[in-house]
């Protein structure tokens, strides 16, 4: 198996530019296992520049490496490859930043956000954020972001083995799961809007608990497009940002997934959260291949971290986009504060 040192994931607190997010972005895009990845399936950067090779790298994933074709994550079937093939491409995913990430760098965040997903994911991530907290990371409010996707026979079936009562939609997996992870008993104060029954698209919800001195809270959001799809994770996310927590500069998110998912939904946290709002942005991933429920490992396969790839490649681009526009708007902004000194 190639051996490759780590890249570091785009790295922003609060106090940060954008121009250190553009120079991770390059430094990640021109690292030695993607240049190795490449290779491996006859390609190569243009290298003319971070937004052109990272606009190659999309189009090129899209041939090689996009098995999903339109379904979702868990309905995807690994893809046959060679011994050789399976460990070197394990390898440059693991160096790029796909693997699990156990320890937050921060001793306090604002905000601990998990991320929802099939009832498994729901309940693993939110147990995660709680043991998390018990060993030192304080924290001061926990979200859990759910969508109202009806939930299916993968759901419904690791709900019965593991107790839970989750109601329709993968909101209420969320919801459920922080109740026993936190020990959250009582009422929530409900606000919400729409029928998710009748239009998802359109529906939100906001359930809030008190536990002691934290606030938790279970979040879906109304989709960014209502009449092609419900809510994805970044709608959820950016209405929590924008509805929800009152985020401001100087905020600190711990974001809690899974692996191999951290880098692209990192990124995407950075373009959504911290640079919008000046925040601290942290991404934690526990590791489903690890988990000590049978019924809940997953063991990752090669073809998946090539999936996983692409949607970091694609996070990375619109995280660049961001990242760019944030300093072209500076650079103005301090034209024209120069311009007004000098009158």
């Amino acid at each position: 198996m190639p051996e490759f040192a780590p890249v570091r994931l785009p790295h922003y607190d609060w106090d940060s530019g954008p121009r250190s997010l553009l120079d991770d972005v390059a430094a990640w895009v021109e690292s030695e296992p993607m240049a190795e990845l490449l290779r491996r399936y006859g390609g190569s950067l243009p290298r003319t520049g971070t937004a052109t090779d990272l606009a190659y790298l999309e189009a090129f994933s899209a041939v090689h490496w996009d098995f999903r074709a339109g379904r979702e994550r868990h309905e995807t079937a690994p893809q046959p490859l060679d011994p050789e093939q399976e460990a070197a491409v394990t390898a440059s995913a693991l160096a790029l930043g796909l693997g699990a990430e156990l320890k937050p760098r921060l001793e306090h965040y604002t905000h601990v956000l998990v991320l929802g997903g099939l009832v498994a994911s729901c309940l693993f991530r939110t147990r995660f954020a709680a043991e998390l907290i018990a060993a030192g990371t304080s924290v001061e409010h926990v979200t859990g972001v759910g969508g109202f996707r009806p939930l299916g026979a993968a759901d419904l079936g690791a709900a019965s083995l593991s107790g839970l009562q989750c109601g329709a939609f993968e909101i209420d997996a969320i919801e459920a799961s922080l109740k026993r992870a936190f020990a959250v008993e009582g009422e929530p104060r409900i606000d919400a809007g729409g029928d998710p029954h009748r239009e998802p698209g359109r529906s939100w919800k906001v359930a809030t608990y008190e536990a002691g001195p934290m606030t938790v809270r279970a979040v879906a959001a109304p989709s960014s497009v209502p009449d092609r799809r419900r809510a994805d994770t970044v709608d959820t996310c950016r209405f929590w940002a924008d509805e929800v927590a009152d985020l401001v500069p100087g905020d600190s998110v711990l974001v809690v997934t899974s692996a191999p998912y951290t880098a692209f939904q990192h990124c995407d946290a950075i373009a959504h959260m911290g640079l919008p709002y000046g925040c601290t942005i942290d991404t934690v991933g526990v590791d489903p291949a690890a988990l000590p429920e049978a019924h809940f490992r997953k063991t990752h396969s090669a073809s998946g971290y090539l999936q996983e790839i692409r949607s970091a490649i694609r996070s990375m681009r619109r995280l660049h986009y961001a990242a760019a526009t944030v300093e072209a708007e500076r650079a103005v902004e301090a034209a024209r504060a120069l311009r007004r000194r000098d009158r």
